[in-house]
Formats: C-alpha cells, structure tokens, sequence
C-alpha cells in the first residue's frame, strides 16, 4: 500500500509517525480518506506557494518513493489573476479489470478495463476554470519492486453540458501523445497544454479513441435484457428508465445525450440491442435516437433498420418508418433472406 501527502514548496521529510501528527496540527490542511488503503486512513493536504505544490508519496515502511514540486504545478488561466488550472490527485486500490473514473463534477465511476491490473494508482485529474464540458484522469501504477509510479492509462472524460451534467462517456486514449513514462519525468504544465490541444483536434478530425463502460450500465442492461426475456414487461419498464438522464427540471432531450452516452464502437451489438429495448419499454425518442445513430455509422447493420423502423411507427411517423422498413427490406433481399423478413415489414414498407 502506498500513501499521498500533498504540501508547500518547503522541504519537509518526516518520518511516519510525526507525518501523522501533522496532519492533524495543520490548521488549514483538509483531510482525506482512501477507501481501500489500509496503511494510511488519513492524508493532509496543505497549499504552497504559487508555483506548485509538493507531491510527497511514502511507502507503507515510511521510505519516501517520489518527491516531486513539478506534478502539480499551478498554470495561470484567463479569468482571474488568483484563479489556477492544474490538477488534483488521489490514490486508489483499484480491482481487477475495472477502474475508476473521476469526473470534472468530482463524481466517482467504475469502468470495465479487461486490461486493467489490481494494484495501487496514483490519480492526477485535471481542473480547469471556466470547462464544464470534460476533464483528463491520469493513471500511474505503483511497481512495488521499482518503487516507481509508470503511467498506465490516460482517460477523457466527457460531460452532458446540456442538461444534468453527469457523465456522458470515458475514453482511453493513447498516452504516447504525453511522451511520459511515469511521474519522475511528468511536467504537470506541459502536460496540460499537451491535453488541451489534443482534445481540441480530436473535436475537429473525430480521432478514435476506446469508450470504456460503466460497470453499472453493463449490469443494468443485463438485467433488463433477462427482463424481456422472461417476459416481465413492469420490470423491462423501470430497468431500461435507468438508462436516461434528467435534473429537478425534468428529463433530457434524447438528443443531447442518448447517441454519446450509450453508443459504443467497438460494442455495436450491443448498442442496437439496448435501441431494441428502448423500443420494447416504450422509449421511442430513445430508441429512434440511437439506432438512427447507429445506422448512419454502420450502414451494414442490418437488423439496426428494422428496430429503427419499429420505433419509428410506434411514434406514429410514418414516413420515416416506411422508410426505414424499405431499407431493412432492400438489405434482407440483397442477402437472400427474404424468408426471414417479418410480416409486418410487407405491411408497412
């Protein structure tokens, strides 16, 4: 286990039982638990100067492994002359195959990372004044036998501006465009401007990048898809209600979010089949929402234009599902699968 001081400028090494005191002799240090750290349950933190503050980790023997000023340095931003960007940081114990995500509200996700490995990290997220549209969490492992943090994952978190401002959608980028390997060669400001201009172009060129997904949106889908199976339209209902967003002014339009939230490129099964459910439950907007998104992407997608279709009609827009069903029809034709299209389809086209 490992354990994250943060302080001033001043040079300070103390050994572990005097850094405990200090935290709480520190008049204007805030205190902060990490779930999951059992050598340390409580960390100060206490500003320095305006330059940087001090990032100070100690091992759970009390040896120092990084004590850095260059970390989270504090970068000059246009609104106030008293105003900084930079970064925060946290520790976390991560589990096997799934990480964690901080958003610019502070907000805490889980995320499915078959890649990820179990161990202690180091969590740099970037603030920014004046940005409710996205943030970067920076992920370093600790290598107990190096005793050194190695950057292991870079995340783009994107926020719904429109309305709730929850978490739209994670991305796992490459962390070569940072030319950093770990925390002993991280230049917190140049790093920053790295960031910043990266998502700027990934604005204009759409670069792609892996979209990772919430651990509660995998399961929850897997609880409404046993839903429909089994044939319990009133749970199909409620399960698939979870997967919209709103605030205490209502609901979200389904095209401020839906198409961003839950469209996922290399899972695009996957995303036609909650566009199926959608429909099932009655979500129509929704549904109509991300399988226009998906059949614009993927046009040899096939079944995505006969839910599409389905959707359309249930909405009473006729032209738009007729349409759709002439589509699907055309497609299923051109495979030689007549004999598999639906009657309705016939009906309707």
């Amino acid at each position: 286990m490992i354990a994250l001081v943060i302080s001033g400028t001043i040079k300070w090494r103390f050994a572990l039982t005097s850094l405990l005191m200090l935290a709480g002799a520190l008049a204007h240090a805030e205190t902060m638990r990490f779930e999951g750290l059992s050598a340390l349950k409580e960390l100060s933190i206490a500003e320095g100067d305006l330059g940087a503050q001090r990032l100070l980790i100690i091992d759970r023997t009390g040896k120092v492994v990084l004590d850095t000023g260059k970390a989270l340095q504090r970068i000059e931003n246009e609104y106030s002359p008293n105003s900084y960007d930079g970064y925060s940081a946290k520790l976390l114990a991560e589990r096997q195959a799934k990480i964690t995500a901080i958003d610019l509200q502070g907000e805490r996700y889980d995320l499915l990372s078959p890649s990820t490995r179990a161990g202690d990290y180091l969590l740099l997220i970037t603030r920014e004044e004046g940005n409710g549209a996205y943030n970067f969490n920076l992920r370093f492992r600790y290598d107990d036998t190096a005793k050194s943090f190695d950057l292991n994952q870079v995340l783009l978190n994107e926020n719904n501006t429109e309305c709730d401002h929850s978490l739209l959608s994670s991305y796992s980028i490459d962390k070569k465009i940072l030319g950093v390997t770990s925390i002993a060669n991280f230049d917190g400001s140049r790093v920053f401007s790295v960031l910043r201009e990266w998502r700027l172009a990934r604005q204009t060129s759409g670069s792609m990048a892996e979209k990772l997904m919430p651990e509660t949106v995998a399961s929850n889908f897997d609880a409404a898809l046993k839903a429909y199976k089994v044939g319990d339209a009133q749970a199909l209902n409620t399960l698939v209600g979870y997967f919209l967003s709103g605030d205490e002014d209502g609901d979200c339009e389904p095209g401020n979010y839906i198409a961003e939230k839950y469209y996922f490129p290399q899972k695009v099964g996957w995303s036609n089949d909650l566009g199926f459910l959608f429909e099932q439950a009655g979500y129509y907007p929704e549904a109509v929402e991300l399988l226009k998104h998906i059949t614009r992407k993927h046009p040899d997608r096939v079944v995505a234009y006969l839910n599409l279709a389905d959707a359309y009609w249930a909405l009473g827009e006729r032209k738009q599902a007729r349409e759709a069903y002439g589509q699907y029809h055309e497609k299923m034709i051109a495979a030689r699968k007549q004999a598999r299209i639906p009657p309705r389809v016939l009906e309707r086209k």
